[in-house]
C-alpha cells in the first residue's frame, strides 16, 4: 500500500504543501474552492491524515476521554452521543470508558486516559466513588478535567449539572398542593451530589409545606433498576405505604413499577409514583411516568463544549459551573386529585 503524503497532492494539483496543509485543516487562509478542490483529490489519492505527526507539531493529541458509570442506562447513551457529535465537528476523536459504578474500574479507567494523554477528561462519578487521589493526580498534571451529572463540589474542576434541589421543591409543591401528604422517597445514595440534593429537596418542600417527615419511607440506595425493586419491597414489608413514591431516577421508579405490580398493587389507583427522568424513555412506562424532565443531550452538549474551551484555553480551568434546569411534567403514574389545580 502506498503512503499518500500532502507533498504528493500538491505536486498532483501543482500548488505548495503549505496549501494542501492549511487546505486539509480547513484553515480561514485558503478559499472554499480551493478546500473543496484538494479534498477531492486527497480522497480519489487514498490519502490519511498522519495523525502522530499532527500531534507532534501540536503538542496534542486532539482525543478526549470519557468515563460513564453505566452505558445500560439509556440516560448515559443521550449524553454521550450529543459528546461524540461535537467532538467530532470540532475535529476531536473520543475514547469512551464505562466504570460499571465501580470506583476502582473508574480510577484505572482515569489512568489509563491519562497515559494516552487525552488532552482533557469528562467524568461521570460512580456511585461508589469516595477517593479523590486520582483527580488530584489529574489537577496537579494541568489536564483539564470536567465533571457532569455527578461531580466532587469541593475541587478545582468545572462541573455541570442539573438544577437537581429547586426540581424536586418545584414537583413536589405540585404534587403537595393537589392534596398528597404521605409521601415515600427512594433516595441515591447520599454521598454523590445527585443523592443529596434530590434528598434535600424532597425535605424541604415536605417541611416548608408543614408535612411531618417519616424516616421509615426514606429508603436509600442505588440508581439501578433492582434498587427501585428492593426499595419497594422493603417500604411494603411496613404494612404502611404511603399514597406516593418520589423515585432518585426513571430506572428505580421502574423497578418500583414492577414491585408494586407483583403485589397486586394498581399505579395510580392504589399507588402513584414520580421521579426524575427523560421523557423521551419514561414515555415508554405503563403508566407514562410522571418525570422531572432532564435533557441528557443538553447536558452532554454543554460538558463537551466546556472542556474544549478549556482544552483550547478559550475559558479558565475549572472555574465554571453550568446548571441545567429541569421541567416537571404530570402524567398518567399519579393521579390528579382536583378537576382544578392553581398554576405555581
Amino acid at each position: 500500500m502506498v503512503n499518500v503524503r500532502q507533498s504528493d497532492i500538491a505536486k498532483q494539483l501543482n500548488v505548495s504543501r503549505v496549501t494542501v496543509s492549511k487546505a486539509l485543516r480547513d484553515h480561514p487562509d485558503i478559499s472554499q474552492a480551493m478546500k473543496k478542490k484538494i479534498g477531492l483529490t486527497a480522497r480519489k489519492m487514498g490519502y490519511v491524515p498522519n495523525l502522530i505527526a499532527r500531534q507532534l507539531n501540536s503538542r496534542r493529541t486532539f482525543t478526549i476521554g470519557i468515563v460513564i458509570p453505566d452505558l445500560e442506562n439509556s440516560f448515559f447513551s443521550y449524553i454521550v452521543d450529543s459528546m461524540i457529535d461535537y467532538a467530532t465537528e470540532h475535529n476531536y476523536y473520543v475514547i469512551l470508558t464505562v466504570s460499571r459504578e465501580k470506583s476502582n474500574i473508574e480510577k484505572q479507567n482515569i489512568e489509563n486516559l491519562i497515559g494516552m494523554r487525552v488532552d482533557g477528561l469528562l467524568v461521570c462519578l460512580s456511585q461508589e466513588t469516595n477517593d479523590k487521589q486520582v483527580f488530584k493526580t489529574v489537577e496537579k498534571m494541568k489536564i483539564p478535567l470536567v465533571f457532569f451529572d455527578r461531580a466532587f463540589e469541593n475541587m478545582k474542576f468545572s462541573r455541570v449539572v442539573f438544577n437537581d434541589k429547586p426540581g424536586a421543591v418545584n414537583a413536589l409543591n405540585h404534587i403537595i398542593l393537589e392534596g398528597y401528604t404521605r409521601i415515600a422517597h427512594f433516595a441515591g445514595y447520599s454521598k454523590t451530589n445527585i443523592g443529596r440534593e434530590r434528598n434535600e429537596g424532597f425535605r424541604e418542600a415536605l417541611t416548608k409545606n408543614k408535612i411531618q417527615i417519616n424516616n421509615d419511607w426514606i429508603i436509600e440506595s442505588g440508581f439501578e433498576l433492582k434498587d427501585g425493586y428492593e426499595s419497594f419491597k422493603k417500604l411494603n414489608t411496613l404494612g404502611n405505604l404511603p399514597e406516593i413514591i418520589f423515585a432518585v431516577n426513571d430506572r428505580v421508579a421502574l423497578g418500583a413499577y414492577k414491585a408494586a405490580k407483583e403485589a397486586g398493587l394498581r399505579i395510580p389507583e392504589d399507588i402513584g409514583i414520580f421521579g426524575y427522568g427523560f421523557n423521551e424513555i419514561t414515555d415508554f412506562f405503563d403508566p407514562q411516568l410522571t418525570v422531572i424532565n432532564q435533557d441528557p443531550r443538553k447536558m452532554g452538549l454543554e460538558a463537551i463544549k466546556l472542556l474544549i474551551d478549556e482544552i483550547e484555553k478559550k475559558t479558565r480551568t475549572g472555574h465554571s459551573k453550568i446548571y441545567i434546569e429541569e421541567e416537571f411534567i404530570w402524567r398518567k403514574s399519579v393521579k390528579r386529585k382536583l378537576k382544578y389545580t392553581k398554576i405555581m
